[in-house]
């Protein structure tokens, strides 16, 4: 026996299987149709789709593929202003009504929220080259072929290489849509591959593993530069030592700075302002770090992965300026924060299929200085080169404390003296903000949607 939901949604005379698959954009327009027969006045609905493909190596021989393929669907409703949400990850029409009605229902118990969803408006036209088709054809042995390569190269590299414990290639694409009520409909789609290493070094009973990955929109790889790259890594910490535990400047390289900084993204949300978890309440237009200090959300960088065109709420996307000469300039926004503070939504809203609206950076830039990191490192007497961090459990967005694992390389005179390992850094966020000596002219090569040059800071407890 058909639920009357279903009867409804399916239609006497519609000729439509229930449990046929549809489509994202006729799910889209199901869900569309559905949350209007259940008397929503207003709704936003987010479709997604994701397939991968990988495989991990290890002497010679694959480990393990994966092939996975994942699609669903969300909608959000309004009851007046009492929201629902509900999601699915089956396109069939029975499964799609009885989200819709999950909605309707969870509506009838929440509180009441202030919301204005968006009204369609021109998005700005440029071409992200988010997709590549090309990386539609990257088959299985392309990928084992690579990572064979990459495997051999770092072997013969150094002598000191004891084997290759990671090692992975794997592609990637994704196809998301959003609509709402008020006649917003986006699409984009993307793609990426990838490929990194992990090499242990052993000298007599010292082992060390360096890192090394590519990621981005194209198969283009070096081979040679990946895996050349990690052994690099990995025997040039080998038979480090602590240092003496003592104040120090410290040059976080652009390998580590986006981890730190990225680790303090919330306090500029205002969803955190508003619920009182951030320090940078009551800041606005006021200085929170050195001048040199400049931080940029932004969306319209090509090829890039935090960039984008629409935020996860349908509103357009915009370049903003949150820290200006060291003078914090604006919250994120996401539609609930905006409305609330009685402004503009800033186009920088999270939200996925099976998630509730947040809030986040686009590409998360930090600004280019004018040294190079040469410079930086000679600027004082001794300093600690940081190029691995270890852990960040002991670090909290709410409170800005900083305590966390680090190995680098101790310099003194402008010379690189030894490697360091078995230290713990120990600082606040926030006062690290206005202990900014100096920012380094280059970013890492990282495929990142967070970019920050090298930084040099001064009084960083170091215990070893």
């Amino acid at each position: 026996m058909i639920s009357s939901t279903l009867r409804q949604a399916q239609g006497p005379d519609s000729g439509h299987p229930i449990n046929q698959t549809l489509s994202p954009a006729d799910a889209v327009d199901f869900v569309s149709e559905e949350s209007r027969r259940q008397g929503a006045d207003r709704f936003d609905i987010v479709a997604g789709e994701s397939e991968s493909m990988g495989l991990e190596l290890f002497e010679g021989k694959v480990k393990s593929t994966e092939l996975s393929n994942s699609r669903g669907i969300g909608v959000r409703l309004f009851r007046g202003k009492r929201p629902g949400f509900a999601f699915t990850e089956r396109m069939t029409r029975e499964a799609l009504a009885r989200t819709v009605a999950d909605a309707w229902s969870h509506a009838s118990l929440t509180d009441e929220v202030e919301i204005d969803l968006p009204h369609p408006a021109p998005l700005p036209e440029i071409d992200l080259r988010l997709f590549n088709p090309d990386l539609e054809s990257v088959s299985f042995e392309d990928m084992k072929n690579f990572g064979l390569k990459l495997e051999e190269i770092a072997l013969k590299t150094d002598s000191r290489i004891e084997n290759v414990p990671y090692l992975g290639v794997s592609r990637g694409s994704g196809f998301s849509m959003l609509r709402n009520s008020n006649g917003v409909f986006y699409q984009s789609r993307q793609s990426s591959v990838s490929a990194g290493l992990g090499a242990v070094a052993k000298d007599g009973e010292n082992k060390k593993m360096g890192v090394y990955s590519k990621a981005g929109r194209s198969f283009e790889f070096d081979a040679e530069f990946i895996a050349h790259k990690a052994v690099e890594r990995a025997v040039e910490l080998l038979n480090a030592s602590p240092l003496e535990s003592g104040t120090y400047p410290v040059v976080f390289s652009n390998r580590v700075s986006p981890q730190i900084f990225s680790m303090f993204s919330s306090p500029f949300f205002a969803e955190a302002v508003q619920k009182g978890q951030s320090r940078l309440s009551g800041k606005l237009g006021q200085s929170i770090a050195v001048p040199e200090f400049n931080l940029v959300s932004d969306p319209f960088i090509p090829l890039m992965p935090g960039s984008y065109l629409f935020d996860g709420e349908g509103v357009a996307a915009r370049k903003l300026d949150i820290v200006r000469d060291g003078v914090l300039q604006t919250f994120l926004y996401n539609l609930e924060s905006a409305k609330k503070d009685g402004v503009a939504p800033t186009g920088t809203a999270s939200r996925g299929y099976s998630g509730k609206a947040g809030t986040g950076f686009a590409n998360y830039m930090v600004r280019k200085g004018n040294q190079t990191l040469d410079e930086l490192l000679t600027a004082n007497p001794r300093c600690f080169y940081v190029v691995k961090l270890e852990g960040g459990s002991g670090c909290s967005a709410v409170s800005g404390e900083i305590s966390i694992g680090a190995q680098g390389f101790f310099y003194e005179g402008g010379k690189r003296i030894h490697a360091v390992d078995r230290v713990t850094l120990n600082t606040n966020f926030f006062d690290l903000l206005n202990l900014i000596r100096g920012f380094s002219d280059s970013y890492s090569d990282s495929f990142s949607s967070v970019k920050v040059p090298d930084v040099l800071v001064d009084n960083i407890h170091v215990s070893g």
